[in-house]
Formats: C-alpha cells, structure tokens, sequence
C-alpha cells in the first residue's frame, strides 16, 4: 500500500538553536530502507552540518530561503547532489527550509557507481533545464536529477507542475519505487480508486506496481517527484493516453533553456 504522510503530522524536534528538524519518511518504513526524507527549516545566519556516510548518497533541495555552501549561493533553483562520504557546512543566508533525502548503501541502486567517480559534490541548476509540456494536457515536467546531471542512473527527479483543473491518466512503475514532496498548491492523488488531498510538505511514496493519478481542482500544484532507480518504468493502464513530453523552448524562468531534451515518452528519453 503507497505511505501518505502528512507534514502537519510529522513531530518537530529543535535539535540545535536555530534549526527545526521533522522526519517526513523515515527509512525503517520501507522494508528495504531505501531513502530517508528530512524537513530541516534554517534560521538565518545558522550554519547546520550535512554529513554523508561511506555508502551513502543525498540531495539537498531547497524550499524556501537561500544557503551558502562552499562559497556558491543556492536558492529553490538549484539542488545539491552528494557522493558517498562527504561533509558540508550550510549556511543559511535566510530563514530558509531545505529537504535533505538519503539514500542508504546507494550501490544497491546503481551498482557501477564505484567506477563513476563522482565529484564530492554537484549543483544542478535545474531552473535554467529545459521546461518540458505534455502533449495531451497542460502539466509541465523539469528534471532535476539525471544520469546527464549527475553521472548516476540510481536516481531520477523531476519537478512537475499541474495547473488548476488537470489530471494525468492512471499508470504505475515497474523497476523502481518512487515519491512525491508538495512544494506548493494542493492536488488530489487517486490510489487505486481511493482519494486523497496532499497539501504542500506532505510525500506520498509508491512503491511497485500500484496504481495512481493525479488531478487538481482550483489550485495549481507543483510537486518534486524522485525514482530509485532512476530507470525504472512507466505503465500507462490506458495506452491512448501515454505521456509523451515535448520541450518549450525556454527554462522554468522564462529564459533560455542550458541544453536540448528531445521529445519523449517518460522514462524512455535518451540522453535525459
């Protein structure tokens, strides 16, 4: 059965001055103890230590406020990808609310890994990656994790935004599990017939093979989605309708896109 878990019911735990700590999906959740995702809200002028075990890799994804790592300024634009056994500093330049999700032994996911030589570090600029739209509704997709950004298949992350009055066609995912994280608005999700209203910070996580939609009704909503592994499939219960993305031009800002992403069908692209 898919977790639905609500921000509002995650338990609040200060666990420095200056830092707010909830635990949005915890690893012993899941059988497998695939990720871990954690709410941190910063208060300005703290600095709070990120630091990735010998197996481990994570992303930081920025809510809200702006952060200085390593002399670059990082604000919700951008998210921050860490290889295995690193350590960071943040400093929040606001009061600022980050995501920090982990992935536990991530050569499970990726077993190549240990040849890729990751860099300690890297930044994915996703709001300069090309604004992706659906060719049969009005949703738009953006990658923000990718086996192009980041030298890894193990994940995959997308933001993906539905406007008021949109829906998407029920399918489900072979090869990999998968959750979503309210950024913004609020969405209806349909779990094999039953309903349910996600408002922003709560995640939904799907595991294998269940089936799901997504609809709106008067709010826009824009939701961070993440795959482990990153190629794991999609299965649209009804074909006609399958998902095919096709770019538009400019980025998220409205500017020029940073590179091109041809036409496709999720989770078939080449080069993504």
């Amino acid at each position: 059965m898919p977790l639905v878990n609500k921000f509002n019911n995650s338990t609040i735990v200060n666990i420095s001055p200056g830092v707010i700590f909830r635990e949005l999906l915890s690893k012993t959740s899941l059988q497998d103890e695939r990720l871990q995702i954690n709410y941190l809200k910063i208060d300005k002028d703290i600095k709070y230590t990120i630091k990735n075990e010998v197996d481990e890799a994570s992303w930081i994804q920025i809510i809200d406020g702006s952060v200085s790592v390593k002399d670059n300024t990082l604000d919700k634009s951008q998210l921050l990808f860490l290889s295995a056994e690193q350590e960071i500093e943040i400093y929040s330049n606001k009061n600022s609310v980050i995501i920090h999700t982990i992935i536990p032994k991530f050569n499970r996911f990726d077993p190549s890994i240990d040849n890729k030589n990751l860099p300690k570090m890297k930044i994915v600029d996703w709001g300069k990656e090309p604004l992706l739209k659906s060719e049969h509704d009005d949703r738009k997709r953006v990658y923000m994790l990718s086996e192009s950004l980041v030298n890894t298949n193990g994940v995959k992350g997308e933001l993906i935004i539905y406007p008021e009055k949109t829906s998407c066609p029920e399918h489900y995912h072979t090869g990999g599990e998968h959750y979503q994280l309210i950024v913004s608005g609020e969405i209806i999700v349909n779990l094999n017939g039953a309903e349910c209203q996600l408002n922003a910070l709560d995640v939904l996580y799907n595991f294998e093979n269940e089936n799901h939609w997504f609809y709106t009704n008067n709010k826009e909503c824009h939701f961070a989605e993440f795959f482990v592994p990153g190629e794991a499939k999609t299965v649209w219960t009804q074909t006609t309708n399958v998902c095919t993305w096709s770019p538009m031009g400019k980025n998220i800002n409205g500017g020029k896109p940073s590179r091109l992403i041809e036409k496709h069908v999720h989770g078939e692209g080449k080069g993504i």
